[in-house]
């Protein structure tokens, strides 16, 4: 079945508008009987069976509802810098399908990209969840600065910072996560890698660097890796 993110379900008849019902009319053709997943942020899965069209709605018949199974246990937030071109949009889009729960942009500064909106990462994030069966689109912040980002470490379990200097001989994510943490975030810097006032900066928040392996990682691919990884460690793989 379908899946589509409206802000509030009602029962037992539920309209579908906008581009929503847009995509479901014209895009995928629908007829009546059909039935549709309806989410709206709680975790849940409502399925509807569709009862007629018309050009500004569908009108949709509650069936039932149950929990939906492909939301991670494990709260992982991911920071990354911003990337030249649809890199961010391909980032946002893997962490989503992943299970990442919230999803922070930022800049520093050797970021190439600075754009001062998020609006295509949260397409990107929604139409990820319809693909990959999540019933919570992950949250996308708006762009910080690194200034901003390193104030807030101090409420996860364990940061994960990767930083490319660091050999594996230092420090790796096996000795960093003990795999009992509920609430995770990973760091990871832009193309031209993090500068050496920023990297003080983190580290002198607290935060331990991590290597993430002999091979040096393009950024997009470091934090689809990464959050792969942290999740496997945690169970929820």
């Amino acid at each position: 079945m379908r899946r589509f993110f409206i802000e509030k379900i009602t029962f037992p008849v539920c309209k579908l508008t906008g581009n929503e019902n847009k995509h479901l009319s014209e895009v995928l053709r629908a007829k009546a009987g059909d039935r549709i997943i309806l989410c709206n942020g709680d975790g849940r899965d409502y399925i509807y069976e569709i009862v007629d069209f018309s050009r500004s709605e569908t009108s949709l018949k509650f069936i039932e509802s149950e929990d939906n199974k492909s939301e991670p246990r494990l709260d992982l937030t991911v920071y990354f810098a911003l990337l030249k071109g649809d890199k961010s949009e391909l980032v946002v889009q893997k962490l989503t399908e992943l299970g990442v729960k919230h999803i922070v942009p930022f800049i520093s500064k050797y970021c190439v990209s600075r754009p001062d909106k998020t609006d295509r990462l949260v397409r990107s994030a929604v139409e990820a969840c319809k693909q990959c069966g999540r019933a919570v689109v992950p949250t996308i912040s708006d762009i910080k600065q690194v200034g901003s980002i390193v104030k807030e470490f101090d409420q996860f379990d364990k940061v994960v910072f990767a930083y490319e200097k660091i050999s594996k001989s230092q420090s790796t994510l096996s000795e960093l996560l003990s795999g009992k943490e509920s609430k995770v975030a990973l760091v990871i810097g832009p193309e031209g890698g993090f500068s050496d006032e920023e990297y003080e900066m983190i580290i002198s928040s607290g935060v331990k660097p991590v290597s993430l392996g002999n091979r040096i990682l393009r950024a997009e691919t470091a934090s689809i890796a990464a959050a792969a990884v942290i999740f496997s460690m945690e169970g929820d793989w």
